[in-house]
């Protein structure tokens, strides 16, 4: 504090008195520390990391892959119009962003999971399959369980974003053994019926697969044991 109020007093006197003093070459040096401080705070703020960047390094794995299932289900599920139509290409993303693995998905493939093969697939969505499907239920057979299983599946397909979630995962594992029961029943289907109820099917396979749990557990293969029943 002293040679800031020395400097002060210095450049009230004459320019003859400051020079005398040294006070010029004060300003000098005073303006080299700043220089250099400056220089200092610049490769400082430059070593900092983004701030965007360490917060993805801090993300977790777990919270990485509940991001990824978030955005899935954003692009796929937000707007309630995913069909049959679509699976091929959310078997794709799963994929590719590393939510199911490859090994998941070859065990997916044994446990019978299928995607629509024909050349002209419905394109009902599977939101309004289930509610036409609950309308008739609700007329012809009010009484039947199927109608519980049903209310079940739409609220996997609505809740896709949480379906890192161990509890949705086993509710939508509890409906694919209970659509297997009513395959195994033979009802009488059209073939678009059958290719909806199919495809309703093999998403709950792939909901049941995508639990943080089945990962690391290798339980998966015993929860889809269920659809060969």
């Amino acid at each position: 504090m002293n040679s800031i109020l020395n400097a002060f007093n210095l450049n009230r006197s004459s320019t003859s008195i400051a020079d005398a003093y040294g006070a010029n070459s004060q300003k000098t040096s005073t303006a080299k520390t700043d220089a250099t401080t400056e220089t200092k705070k610049t490769q400082t703020d430059a070593a900092k990391p983004d701030a965007g960047k360490a917060d993805e390094i801090a993300l977790s794995p777990r919270a990485q892959r509940a991001q990824k299932i978030q955005s899935m289900a954003k692009d796929f599920f937000a707007d309630g119009k995913f069909g049959v139509a679509d699976i091929p290409a959310l078997v794709s993303r799963l994929q590719k962003d590393g939510i199911l693995s490859d090994v998941q998905l070859d065990r997916l493939s044994k446990n019978g999971i299928t995607v629509p093969s024909t050349a002209t697939p419905s394109k009902q969505s599977l939101q309004d399959f289930l509610d036409d499907e609950l309308k008739s239920l609700a007329k012809k057979s009010p009484n039947t369980p199927l109608i519980n299983t049903l209310v079940d599946a739409k609220n996997v397909l609505t809740n896709m974003d949480d379906a890192q979630s161990p509890v949705l995962a086993q509710k939508a594992t509890k409906v694919l053994g209970q659509l297997t029961d009513y395959f195994n029943s033979e009802p009488p289907l059209t073939d678009a019926q059958k290719q909806q109820w199919q495809g309703l099917k093999s998403m709950m396979q792939l909901a049941s697969s995508m639990g943080s749990h089945q990962s690391a557990s290798g339980q998966l293969s015993s929860y889809l044991a269920l659809a060969k029943r």
